[in-house]
């Protein structure tokens, strides 16, 4: 009897044990990776562009290129994901390196959207984007 005690307690704690680790928190980062397709929509309403983005994601990390339209060139996409959060940064446009872009935002299966600021461009704004995955 004592035998099948301890093979029980030893089965509950390992049972337990595995459905703790599977419910950890979520640590996992989506997967971002793809060509997107979006607009650029800043505060007074204007959607200033629409706007192709090819990322690339390893771990955490984001690379890749954002391509307004109408076009002014490339800008090159470094940045983080956490969970379903990503902060994308762009820079490089036409050869002008102080020229970025900062997007931060949430992703949502094929879409990532929310807030983007732009420093040192010839017009500079801020407002929202959104992106679908194509």
């Amino acid at each position: 009897m004592r035998r099948i005690t301890q093979g029980l307690v030893l089965l509950l704690v390992l049972g337990l044990s595995v459905g703790l680790m599977s419910c950890g928190g979520d640590d996992d980062d989506e997967n971002i990776s793809g060509f997107y397709q979006g607009s650029l929509t800043d505060n007074n309403g204007f959607i200033a562009n629409v706007a192709q983005l090819t990322i690339q994601q390893n771990g955490s990390a984001v690379s890749g290129i954002f391509t307004p339209t109408p076009a002014v060139g490339t800008g090159n996409v470094d940045g983080v994901t956490s969970g379903s959060s990503v902060t994308l940064r762009v820079n490089g446009f036409s050869g002008d390196s102080d020229c970025t872009f900062v997007f931060t935002g949430s992703v949502d299966d094929d879409e990532i959207s929310g807030n983007y600021v732009t420093s040192n461009c010839p017009a500079v704004s801020s407002g929202l984007f959104n992106f679908e995955r194509q």
